[in-house]
């Protein structure tokens, strides 16, 4: 369901010496310049991203081209060969090794570690903490940490460029204070004006008698309530969408719902069984835990960036709203 390829993490963040008193407005006023980094800077470089044991390399290039919007391409240097190429809201998926081309329409970051643009609600939930100055890739950077105010969520470590506010290294910190990912660069160019040969898939010539699954661009989402609730939501997570989907090859419309506190966001996703009924499961991969249930005749599927309890509760909590029938 997730794939370490578009995750998030962080390699060793030094967090000694954080600053308190004035820390949290500056912390504040860095977090808001590493969410506008990806609108704004060019960059290219790789970065390694580690996983409960496990990592991946990979090379990027990113232009903002203010008269063309955002290019981005991104090349797995380890295991099976993929390449990703995004051009706006648009991203191609090559992959070589199965000689398929996904495309698919969404508003994707491929570098993990990027901010969400709206921080509203972050201090309501965490403790913006200022800390001493880094070196990550041969570049000088701020490291900011969000502490959680209770165990309903994770905390991050950032560690932001000094000019560009670019986040070159991220942790996400476990509520036992645990490592659960990390990513950081090993080399990194920042600057440098647009240059379309960039950022061209180099399968793109050769990919023309490969299959080319557009089935994601079928999908058709409508904004609407879908009769369901969480009754026990957590303190700090605000519902921000509630849609129902028509996937093509899916016997019904899957209604997902999708919580934030600022900073993490949680997904859940209800459609009909398909076929026996299955079991409750608990699964993680990195940071993000999924929970799955059934429910009556449908399938309750729960995924977050947040502990297994803050996902199960959200999960167990569920329920039609009175009047309200699954459809």
């Amino acid at each position: 369901m997730m794939n370490a390829f578009w995750r998030i993490a962080a390699v060793g963040v030094a967090t000694a010496g954080l600053a308190t008193a004035h820390g949290a407005d500056e912390g504040l006023s860095w977090l808001t310049r590493m969410a506008n980094a990806s609108s704004v800077v060019n960059y290219s470089g790789t970065f390694v991203y580690h996983n409960r044991g496990t990592s991946e390399t990979s090379r990027v290039v990113h232009f903002v081209n203010p008269a063309g919007g955002v290019f981005e391409r991104l090349e797995a240097l380890d295991g099976p060969a993929r390449e990703v190429i995004r051009t706006n809201d648009q991203v191609t998926c090559y992959l070589p090794s199965i000689k398929t081309v996904r495309v698919e329409q969404r508003n994707a970051k491929l570098v993990p570690g990027l901010l969400p643009e709206n921080l509203a609600g972050i201090g309501e939930s965490y403790r913006v903490r200022l800390g001493g100055i880094d070196r990550v890739a041969g570049h000088e950077c701020q490291i900011v940490a969000l502490e959680p105010k209770d165990h309903l969520r994770y905390g991050r470590d950032f560690c932001a460029e000094l000019k560009s506010g670019l986040p070159l290294r991220v942790r996400t910190i476990s509520d036992r204070n645990e490592g659960l990912e990390a990513f950081a660069f090993t080399q990194l160019t920042i600057g440098g004006s647009f240059r379309r040969d960039r950022v061209m898939s180099k399968y793109a010539s050769k990919s023309h008698k490969w299959r080319v699954d557009r089935s994601a661009l079928s999908l058709v989402e409508r904004e609407v309530e879908t009769g369901w609730a969480v009754t026990r939501q957590p303190p700090g997570f605000r519902k921000l969408l509630e849609v129902k989907r028509s996937i093509a090859g899916r016997a019904g419309a899957v209604a997902q719902i999708i919580f934030s506190d600022g900073l993490a966001a949680i997904s859940v996703f209800i459609e009909p069984i398909p076929g026996k009924r299955p079991a409750q499961t608990l699964t993680h991969q990195g940071a993000v835990n999924i929970y799955t249930r059934p429910l009556a005749d449908q399938l309750v599927t729960v995924l977050g960036e947040a502990p297994a309890a803050t996902i199960m509760q959200i999960g167990n909590s569920l329920e039609l709203r009175s009047g309200a029938a699954a459809r």
